[in-house]
């Protein structure tokens, strides 16, 4: 199966570069940079807080996920409406290798997409000053503290070394953002790959309304139910990453200074919590595409 997953990954990825959604790959790319350049023509002043925010719904939220809704929420319909479907049914483990082989595009195609936006959003623009050096896995200070026994110094006092570790500095936003790009890229695959599945003669508007409603609104909600939520977590993790307190936040993000709309857990556990998500969409997607009977050539 996994051979045959490789195919398809292969063979849509190569179809997924065609002029049109090449083109409009290329404009969702491009956005976020022009909508900066904007803001900074206007010279305006923003907090790095803001501007860190807004980022992070530009790419991860925006360039990512558009391009995900344009590639995965779709890849049954596709299939259906092209009347190729019987061709992936009749072979052995053939819609879990079509599946799986469309999610690896979505995912190759959405962190291109994120990256390429840094790539291109930071030397352009006036973003690049939120940077700082990356600091290391581990730092390591010393503190000069304590006594020893009489007997080993005349004074009967030395100094001894105090190693303190500390692994919570903030990291460079754009290092933020590109783990950010990854996880989303991953984790909103695999949710699209399952509205795809569930409603597919329209995935698209399912995607749209999903996203907004839930991903939006709910998981903005100081309530369990954001627990949920995929844009629950990665705000987390990304208030973690870059070292912010909601206590020093500016006025302008005074909407998300409530403690109760981000995850009380550590990255760590975020991360488990968007891996069991994640193994759940696709695992119910799977469940479904092989369970259920379609009928070619099906029409919105």
């Amino acid at each position: 199966m996994l051979q045959s997953s490789l195919a398809v990954f292969r063979y849509e990825l190569k179809k997924s570069f065609g002029i049109g959604p090449t083109i409009f790959w290329l404009c969702v790319i491009v956005f976020p940079t022009i909508l900066q350049i904007l803001i900074d023509h206007t010279g305006s002043t923003v907090p790095e807080e803001f501007s860190g925010v807004l980022l992070v719904g530009m790419i991860p939220g925006a360039v990512c996920l558009m391009t995900i809704l344009s590639s995965m929420a779709p890849y049954l319909n596709t299939e259906l409406e092209g009347n190729t479907w019987p061709y992936v049914a009749t072979r052995p483990h053939g819609r879990t290798a079509m599946m799986l082989g469309k999610y690896f595009v979505s995912i190759t195609r959405s962190i291109i997409a994120g990256f390429l936006a840094l790539v291109i959003i930071f030397p352009a623009t006036s973003l690049n000053k939120l940077n700082r050096d990356i600091p290391p896995p581990i730092s390591i200070s010393e503190n000069t503290t304590g006594t020893v026994n009489a007997s080993q110094e005349p004074d009967g006092t030395a100094e001894v070394k105090a190693i303190v570790v500390d692994r919570d500095e903030p990291y460079p936003l754009w290092v933020s953002l590109s783990i950010l790009v990854v996880l989303s890229s991953v984790c909103y695959s695999s949710l699209f790959c399952l509205l795809g599945t569930i409603m597919h003669k329209k995935p698209m508007i399912l995607a749209i309304i999903y996203t907004l409603l839930v991903e939006g609104v709910i998981s903005m909600l100081p309530a369990v139910v954001n627990a949920f939520t995929i844009n629950f977590y990665l705000r987390s993790m990304f208030l973690r990453f870059m070292g912010w307190n909601l206590t020093d936040l500016p006025n302008e993000l005074s909407f998300i200074n409530d403690p109760n709309m981000f995850s009380q857990a550590t990255s760590f556990w975020d991360f488990v919590s968007l891996l069991v998500l994640c193994t759940g969409f696709m695992l119910i997607a799977n469940a479904l595409l092989r369970n259920r009977e379609y009928h070619v050539g099906e029409t919105l």
